[in-house]
């Protein structure tokens, strides 16, 4: 059977194959191990009479006969007996005492229950005070969060905030941040004269490009809200880097938030790609199903990095006609503008988070229907082109099906992107208007419930009351 074999495989790095054999039904061999002494015969013979001379429900007894076993190398024998005696008497304490017990106000523990007790104790009386535990030390709770983050504190020219252990130490050098580049005060005549630290080597622009054109050395650069992982060319990354940044701070307007301070701002991860090889090669990474098909059906999806739980946005730089470089960057930021506003949401912490097609949406709207800098009328042929692109995927879905079950499709995410902009811009019935301002008052309290009921009732209230506007805004649109 495959049982016999798989067991006996397991067993042979264990025991040996002499053992094995022994399983498998070789004659068992005699050994010291399975045979009794006879010193251990009579001694077990004679515990055997001292029981049944003795009351078993008389706990004192029950002990002396224990110590005797004990004494007499019957130890698994001695065990069994003084659990008898404090099942007897709980408070039996020599019993307690051998088998491991110790008094812990008014209980009989183990030392390892009891340096439980003491833990929770303290952590009790800390938690009071305000503190957690991190590691070995306590710390005041907010700390311990951002210490959870991987944030570490900083403390210079008067101030104190927390930043990444990498941010401690551009801080700590001086070091500013130019063009999405982090450089020490000596190096900013380098980067004025176009060259960039490579591998300890000051190259020129192009050359740079070349050895970052490789996934496995690309360009790493920053902006105020976004990291830029790219193997794009230097100048277009810039532009990503605005856009990004753009793409960032209007999805917290759209949710009615503040514009989040950049001191205190963790990044949002961005992964920009110009291979099909190396955009196949992350699409195979994510774990979670919609990510999964994402990276399929549309040219950018969200990946999760596996040693901070955060989310970054990954996306390609995509040639739709070879020759019109100006088409081609405007349409590939559209795709940086929707994987970072996706993974923007994604990091925010509620509750109860926004519905999927929302965060979607979002995204959408930020590839399709928005650019930084663009005005209504600027922006709309590349709006009027995406529901063009809608109507050959099939065409709007009735508002009253739209939402309930989401998945995402083309068809779904072209005309996610439409529903937000009708949600912030297009002229809306009072109910859904009051409803969508519930909403936003919702984002306001992340760690409250609520958010999710708000969403049903918007997703209700434009199904009933919302189709006509939103068939009206489409249709402003496309005129």
């Amino acid at each position: 059977m495959a049982t016999t074999v798989t067991f006996r495989w397991f067993l042979a790095g264990l025991v040996g194959a002499a053992t094995i054999g022994a399983i498998a039904g070789a004659p068992p061999c005699a050994s010291a191990s399975t045979a009794m002494s006879p010193f251990l015969q009579d001694a077990k013979a004679e515990l055997e009479k001292k029981l049944a001379a003795i009351d078993k429900k008389d706990a004192n007894a029950l002990f002396q006969v224990a110590q005797w076993a004990e004494q007499n190398a019957l130890k698994t024998d001695s065990k069994r007996l003084l659990r008898d005696v404090i099942k007897i008497n709980p408070d039996h304490a020599e019993a307690r005492g051998l088998l491991g017990y110790e008094k812990f106000g008014e209980k009989w523990l183990t030392k390892r229950e009891i340096d439980r007790e003491r833990a929770k104790a303290e952590e009790s009386s800390m938690a009071e005070k305000g503190l957690k535990k991190w590691k070995d030390s306590w710390v005041p709770q907010a700390d311990y969060e951002k210490l959870e983050k991987g944030l570490v504190k900083y403390e210079g020219n008067g101030e104190v905030k927390w930043v990444s252990p990498e941010q401690k130490e551009r801080l700590e050098k001086g070091m500013t941040l130019v063009d999405g580049v982090w450089l020490a005060k000596e190096n900013l005549e380098h980067h004025r004269a176009g060259e960039f630290d490579v591998g300890g080597k000051w190259l020129k622009e192009d050359e740079a490009n070349k050895v970052h054109g490789d996934f496995t050395n690309p360009w790493v650069l920053e902006s105020q809200y976004c990291a830029l992982t790219t193997t794009c060319t230097y100048a277009f990354a810039k532009k990503v880097l605005t856009n990004a940044d753009g793409a960032i701070k209007r999805t917290y307007e759209i949710m009615g938030l503040p514009e989040p301070v950049a001191a205190d701002y963790e990044k949002v991860g961005l992964i920009m790609v110009k291979d099909n090889a190396d955009y196949s090669q992350l699409g195979n990474q994510p774990t979670d199903t919609t990510d999964a098909d994402m990276s399929t059906i549309w040219s950018s999806f969200i990946l999760t990095d596996a040693n901070t739980s955060r989310f970054a946005g990954v996306t390609i730089y995509e040639v739709l006609q070879p020759g019109n470089d100006t088409g081609n960057d405007d349409f590939s930021l559209g795709h940086c503008r929707f994987a970072v506003a996706a993974a923007t949401i994604r990091n925010m912490t509620f509750v109860e988070p926004p519905s999927p097609w929302f965060s979607f949406g979002v995204a959408s709207y930020m590839e399709r229907y928005w650019a930084p800098g663009y005005s209504a009328k600027k922006i709309k042929p590349l709006a009027k082109w995406t529901l063009d692109t809608l109507m050959k995927e099939g065409g709007t879905t009735d508002l009253k099906t739209y939402f309930d079950p989401f998945k995402a499709t083309r068809q779904t995410l072209l005309q996610g992107g439409a529903i937000i902009g009708f949600l912030i811009e297009g002229q809306k019935s009072k109910k859904v208007e009051d409803q969508w301002n519930k909403v936003l008052e919702s984002f306001k309290k992340p760690k409250d419930k609520g958010l999710l009921k708000d969403f049903l009732k918007l997703e209700t209230v434009l199904g009933k009351d919302g189709g006509k506007d939103f068939d009206a805004y489409v249709a402003s649109i496309q005129s």
